[in-house]
């Protein structure tokens, strides 16, 4: 990746982290204590999940620029606080949107075509990350749907906070725009 495109993965990590960082708690914290005894194991191999995603996330930051473009606290928070729910099967519909929302995010960044795809290691990494999400995004929306979350009830929420999250990484949307961009090869082509 070039310089720019540092930068800009650079400016987009740390929303990420802050996701990571908010689904530790969930999974772990007050969420955790609202469900059933048999959903344990399951909220525990969550957490552990998006542990070891913050830990990547951390790991990448340190190998990038600081950035440029850092999340406001008090728009970080607003957001994340809106995603709780006193009730338990509305609070994992929002996990579960969140997570498909990131996912959706992540898909036009990991093109074969585009620049993360040019440092293998971080594009398998992240790779690997997605494919995370999109499982915890089923086993939230399963968990919620026994607890009574209808699919049109999640439908709904799907599309809230995808808005929500646009609304969130607002100030680097020229920066995730500029990832997804397909990148024109550099290399002479040779003449056959």
């Amino acid at each position: 990746m070039n310089t720019s495109q540092q930068q800009d993965l650079a400016d987009v990590l740390p929303y990420l982290a802050c996701g990571e960082a908010s689904a530790v708690h969930a999974f772990t914290g007050r969420l955790c204590q609202k469900l059933p005894e048999g959903t344990q194991a399951t909220l525990r191999a969550i957490a552990q999940d998006e542990m070891a995603h913050a830990r990547l996330i951390e790991a990448l930051q340190a190998s990038l620029p600081s950035p440029q473009q850092a999340p406001h606290p008090a728009r970080v928070a607003m957001f994340f606080r809106k995603l709780e729910s006193s009730q338990p099967a509305e609070h994992l519909a929002h996990i579960a949107a969140l997570d498909r929302a990131v996912c959706q995010l992540l898909h036009p960044l990991l093109a074969t075509s585009c620049a993360i795809s040019r440092s293998p290691n971080l594009h398998r990494a992240l790779c690997a990350l997605r494919q995370d999400e999109a499982r915890h995004v089923n086993l939230a929306r399963s968990l919620a749907r026994q607890m009574g979350m209808s699919q049109s009830r999640q439908s709904a929420l799907n599309r809230d906070i995808r808005q929500r999250l646009q609304w969130l990484l607002q100030p680097v949307s020229s920066a995730l725009g500029r990832l997804a961009m397909p990148c024109v090869d550099q290399t002479p082509q040779e003449n056959t």
